[in-house]
């Protein structure tokens, strides 16, 4: 860790070293950086509870959900097969440019096989478009990045993974299961995301090979 912190500072790059004494100061820093981040919401006179970009997600997943409880099938639009995403990821991204920033929105399962893989991909984008790439499951990344993907500056890449899980689960008295409820929340997210003029690739995984294949 001090390795990368010194790299960092000869690079240039503003570093701020908070030691922590106890596992009791974690707490400390965590209402720190609260106070932090209200600060500087007031400062740029914005509001840092409000998410409408996170809701217009919401409100289109239930859109989603209601359209299968009706017809029982969920329209997938824009997939690439990952057998073939490969060539169609480097294309997607031959079009970042220097200050822009790579997004893996993965609506995977979150297990220690996936995580490994994706975070090298992660990497793998990293060193091929010198830009910073960020990862997270969904749908809980929503609630970290979601607004500032679609109401924050338009430099993201988003590439959004999807997988028909191999072992599902009825959600009771909801006319669906886990499974199809995780693939709505995808849909939505990836309608509010071309809604605010984002640039999107959608892949569908049969397998971890298929992320395996595009490293």
């Amino acid at each position: 860790l001090a390795t990368g912190i010194d790299a960092l500072r000869h690079a240039g790059f503003p570093v701020i070293e908070l030691p922590l004494t106890t596992y009791h100061d974690v707490g400390a820093e965590i209402f720190r950086w609260e106070i932090a981040i209200s600060t500087a919401c007031h400062i740029l006179g914005i509001n840092a509870f409000d998410q409408p970009d996170v809701q217009d997600s919401k409100l289109r997943t239930n859109a989603r959900i209601e359209d299968f409880q009706k017809t029982g099938k969920l329209a997938d639009v824009d997939l690439a097969d990952g057998k073939d995403a490969k060539p169609a990821l480097e294309k997607f991204l031959s079009g970042a440019q220097t200050g822009d920033f790579v997004s893996i929105n993965a609506y995977l399962p979150r297990n220690d096989e996936m995580i490994d893989v994706i975070q090298k991909l992660r990497v793998a984008i990293r060193a091929k478009t010198k830009c910073a790439v960020t990862a997270g499951f969904g749908p809980r990344f929503q609630h970290s990045t979601g607004q500032f993907h679609k109401g924050g500056p338009n430099k993201g890449w988003f590439v959004q993974f999807v997988y028909d899980t191999q072992e599902d689960m009825d959600i009771p008295t909801q006319g669906l299961t886990f499974g199809t409820l995780l693939r709505a929340q995808a849909l939505g997210d990836y309608e509010a995301l071309k809604a605010a003029g984002r640039r999107v690739l959608r892949v569908k995984l049969n397998s971890v090979k298929d992320l395996v294949k595009m490293l």
